[in-house]
Parts: structure tokens; C-alpha cells; sequence
């Protein structure tokens, strides 16, 4: 064995050993809160509200509120808990009631630890409240008064049940990153001599790939009255469009509060036009400069850079729109405005092996232009752009963050709203770049076998 080949065997092993000690020091799954949810049946429809305490006095500040609306018809509330709560509060409403109460579970991470009942028979407990009764897997109240509640202590076994759960998920999901991981490094380091061949085509070529982009950006709509306002002004009507049937139409609300609906959904909506229009202009860069194709010293691996690029100019103005936006309703850039080339970048890179592959394909099979468009119409409702995960059960949100766009688009989220660092997300950071990775791999691997062909067929 050669030296050179010992030396790309150790660097390999060393790679492996220090990512996998990351993931399993660092990689965590977040805290979250517990989730308190009951099935509820009242003969008047009312507020109902659940205070949560760590040991101190009840505070409105520590409560949340759901209504009941649907009078003589079952209804799930859904409370987010802290996971230091020692102590619950059941507010029953406002007015004397008969309710029927059912399920009353608390879960964290799939877990779920049923209410023990004969602690909420306890009279000791009870406020303006004239009758419960237990029958049938389900409480029968008849509430007094303005103001009638029921208290319930948490204690510390429940607790270490739900995160215990917890736990055993976390380190399963670490055994499957770094499995996922290794064989990722392990197909890198087999192809590091044609990655680094095409890292180096691109840097030495990064003039000519500037040069392309800016002359695409203008030619594009060259010889129109308008110019280059047309690439805008069909994404600001999209936006203006779904913006009044879903606030006004629809009543949608912002799920972060205080938070404009138009803001929450902008700033969703803005990463997915970049992502949607690169993948449509990429797609066809080979058709479109074929006459570069057919040159022999031409490097045809720079097209799908220059059509991205050329989409990232447009997608500045729209970053500018949305800091504009944000300013006007009191939410200022800050600090965490650094993540944005981060997270640009983070959707330059998912593009790009998508591209490859795509524009490569399109070549030999043209109804892929079509499929391509169905695909992306269909994700942009699958992606939570204009509705949020949280209205999903935790069954199924996972399904929704296993789109990488998920976590780009909550990365946007992250840096006007929610103020949240992508290093704090330790699982969706290295699940996006596996992702990624992957997709880039099998991309630049499609568009290498078929690479010899694309004269011909042009």
C-alpha cells in the first residue's frame, strides 16, 4: 500500500472519529415544551385556560388560552407546557357549565403520561366547582361562579418518564447520523480527486462565472419596456395576492404573537421564490447556451452556477424588501442578520446538485421540464410557507422537517422573528448538509456519465 493511500486512509479515519464525537457531545434534540391536550364537551361555549407554575405563584404571563366554540360537540385543546412545570391550573371557563372532560395526557417526544384522576377528584383541589364525577374514562363537572378550576401537581416521575423518551430518541437519532455520515465521507473521499477537480474548474474560472451571471441578469429581459422590474414584479403580486385571500379571506394568523401575518409569510415565501426560480433557470442552462456546450475547452460545469447567481441578484432586492418590511413593523436587523449569507448559501448549495442533475436529464428526456414544475407547485404548499408545522399533530411534523427547504425557510424565520443561531439547531443543521451532500454527490455524478452525450443530443 502506498503512502499516499495510508495518508487518505488516516485522514478519512480522523474526519470520521472527530464528526462522530461532535454529533454525539453537541447534537442534541432541542428541550421543547410538554404538551398538555384533553378532549372537551360543554353545554356553553368559553374560554378555557391553563396556568403552569415552576413553584411560584400563579401568573397570567405563565398560561395559555384556548376556545371552546362548537357548543355540545367534542373538542381537543392543546396547551404548550414548560418542562420545568411542577404545578397545573385547569381554568373551566368563565360561567357556570356542565362539562365532560376525557384523555387528559401530557407528552413530550411521542411519550404520553395520562392524568392520574382520583388527584383530580381530590376536593382539596377543586374551586367553584358542585359536582365531578368519574365514569366511563371521563369526567362529568358541573361548574359554579365566574372562576372555576382544578389544581394538579406534576410529580418528578412523570417527568423522568416523559424524558427518559426523550433521551432514547436522542441518542438513536446520533447512532443514525453517524452512520449516514460516515458513508457520506466514505463516497467523498472516493471522489475527493473529482471534487477537488471541480472545486478548482470553478475558482479558476470565477471571473468568466460572474461575468456570465450579470450579462444572464441583464439580457434576460432586454428589448421589454420595463426591463429587469418585470423579474419582481410577478413575485410582489404573488405575494400581495396570497397575502389577501389568506389574511383577509381566510383569517389566517401569524403562529409567533405579535407578529403581522404579511411578515411571518413574506419572509417564508421569499427563500422559496430564490429556490423555485433557480431550479427553473437552471434546469435549462444547457439548451439554452448550447452554442457554449458544443465547444470542447468551454467548462459547461459553470452554467447552472451562473443561472443561480443570476436568480441571487433578484433575490437581494427581495432581502432588502423584506429588512424594509420588518423595519416598518418595529422588527429591526440585528446580530442575527449575520446568518444570511449562511443560510443563502445553504440554498445555493441544495440548488446546485439538484441543477446538475436536472439539467443534464432535461437534455434526454424533455417532460421533465413539466414534472419539475408540478413538483415544485406541490412544495411550496407541502413546505409550511403560508401555514405553520405546529398545527400538524407531533406524529407528523417530522414528515414536514424532513424537506430541506423546511429548514432554510425556518432559518429566514430565525433571523427577523425568532433570533435563534442555525448552530443552536444542532439535528436539522447536520440532517440539511447530509441532505445536501447527498443530493450534490449523485448530482454531479448524473451530470458527469451523461456529459459525453450532450453535443449529440443538442
Amino acid at each position: 500500500m502506498s503512502n499516499r493511500r495510508i495518508i487518505k486512509i488516516l485522514i478519512f479515519l480522523l474526519i470520521m472519529v472527530v464528526s462522530n464525537i461532535f454529533i454525539f457531545k453537541y447534537a442534541n434534540l432541542e428541550t421543547g415544551n410538554l404538551k398538555l391536550n384533553y378532549e372537551i364537551l360543554s353545554d356553553k361555549s368559553d374560554i378555557f385556560q391553563v396556568f403552569y407554575s415552576d413553584g411560584s405563584a400563579w401568573a397570567e404571563e405563565n398560561s395559555q388560552k384556548v376556545e371552546y366554540v362548537d357548543i355540545g360537540k367534542e373538542q381537543r385543546l392543546e396547551f404548550d407546557i414548560p418542562i420545568d412545570t411542577v404545578g397545573l391550573r385547569l381554568d373551566l371557563g368563565n360561567q357556570a357549565s356542565s362539562i365532560i372532560i376525557s384523555e387528559i395526557k401530557l407528552s413530550y417526544y411521542g411519550k404520553k403520561v395520562e392524568f392520574d384522576y382520583n388527584k383530580l377528584l381530590d376536593n382539596d383541589n377543586l374551586t367553584q366547582i358542585d359536582r365531578i364525577t368519574y365514569e366511563a374514562d371521563k369526567l362529568q363537572i358541573a361548574t359554579s361562579g365566574t372562576d372555576p378550576f382544578i389544581v394538579y401537581e406534576i410529580n418528578d416521575g412523570v417527568i423522568a418518564d416523559l424524558l427518559s423518551n426523550k433521551n432514547a430518541i436522542n441518542y438513536a437519532l446520533k447512532i443514525v447520523l453517524c452512520i449516514v455520515l460516515d458513508i457520506l465521507l466514505y463516497l467523498v473521499t472516493r471522489k475527493s480527486r473529482s471534487v477537488l477537480i471541480l472545486v478548482q474548474d470553478l475558482y479558476n474560472s470565477r471571473s468568466l462565472i460572474w461575468s456570465l451571471a450579470k450579462n444572464d441578469f441583464k439580457t434576460k429581459y432586454a428589448g421589454s419596456y420595463l426591463g429587469i422590474i418585470w423579474a419582481f414584479i410577478q413575485p410582489v403580486v404573488t405575494i400581495l395576492l396570497y397575502w389577501f385571500v389568506f389574511e383577509f379571506g381566510l383569517k389566517a394568523v401569524s403562529p409567533n404573537e405579535g407578529v403581522p401575518f404579511i411578515l411571518w409569510f413574506s419572509i417564508g415565501l421569499i427563500p422559496w421564490f430564490f429556490f423555485s426560480d433557480s431550479i427553473n433557470n437552471a434546469m435549462n442552462c444547457l439548451i439554452e447556451y448550447s452554442y457554449l456546450v458544443k465547444k470542447v475547452v468551454f467548462k459547461i460545469s459553470i452554467l447552472p452556477i451562473v443561472k443561480i447567481i443570476s436568480s441571487i441578484f433578484v433575490h437581494f432586492v427581495f432581502v432588502a424588501f423584506i429588512v424594509i418590511l420588518a423595519s416598518v413593523y418595529g422588527f429591526y436587523p440585528t446580530i442575527y442578520f449575520l446568518q444570511l449569507p449562511y443560510y443563502i448559501f445553504c440554498t445555493f448549495f441544495l440548488v446546485l446538485g439538484i441543477s446538475y442533475a436536472t439539467s443534464a436529464i432535461v437534455l434526454f428526456f424533455k417532460d421533465l421540464g413539466q414534472i419539475i414544475s408540478i413538483l415544485l407547485q406541490i412544495g411550496m404548499w407541502a413546505t409550511p410557507i403560508m401555514w405553520s408545522y405546529t398545527i400538524l399533530s407531533e406524529k407528523l411534523q417530522w414528515i414536514i422537517k424532513l424537506n430541506p427547504m423546511y429548514y432554510i425557510i425556518e432559518g429566514y424565520r430565525d433571523i427577523f422573528i425568532n433570533h435563534i443561531w442555525f448552530f443552536q439547531k444542532y439535528f436539522q443543521t447536520i440532517y440539511f448538509f447530509i441532505v445536501s451532500i447527498a443530493v450534490f454527490l449523485l448530482g454531479a455524478l448524473v451530470f458527469k456519465k451523461l456529459k459525453p452525450h450532450f453535443a449529440d443530443v443538442l
